[in-house]
């Protein structure tokens, strides 16, 4: 009985896992940036063939910051802006719904360290259909 009640335990882990990894993996990275807080805004150019996205992801690492203003510049020129103003602690991310999918050229933020330290702060920018 023991023995029957592992093997489930196992197979629904074995399932969670399964699933977390194909929700992970419907994230591409699109380019990151190394943020040293000097200049804004900070741009992070996407890579060409990336495909058209829906959903864009900021992941920050390293250092806490703030993301105060976000501007997605699609291939086609035009732009959407978002007023963020949002606390990021280092490890955390943001998901933005876009208006529609579409291929993203570079992605520009202004952004402001909350760490006394004065660290760097790693932004990986990521999207999604």
């Amino acid at each position: 009985m023991k023995l029957a009640i592992r093997a489930v335990c196992l197979g629904l882990v074995g399932l969670a896992l399964a699933a977390v990894s194909a929700v992970a993996a419907d994230w591409q990275v699109l380019g990151e940036k190394v943020v040293d807080f000097r200049k804004s805004p900070e741009v992070v150019t996407a890579k060409t063939d990336a495909g058209a996205f829906a959903k864009l992801k900021i992941e920050v690492k390293q250092a806490n910051m703030e993301v105060q203003n976000v501007k997605v510049l699609f291939s086609d020129g035009q732009s959407f802006d978002v007023a963020l103003n949002g606390y990021f602690g280092a490890g955390s991310s943001r998901v933005i719904d876009l208006p529609a999918a579409k291929p993203i050229g570079k992605v520009e933020f202004t952004c402001r360290s909350v760490s006394s330290e004065g660290r760097v702060a790693l932004v990986r920018i990521l999207g999604s259909n």
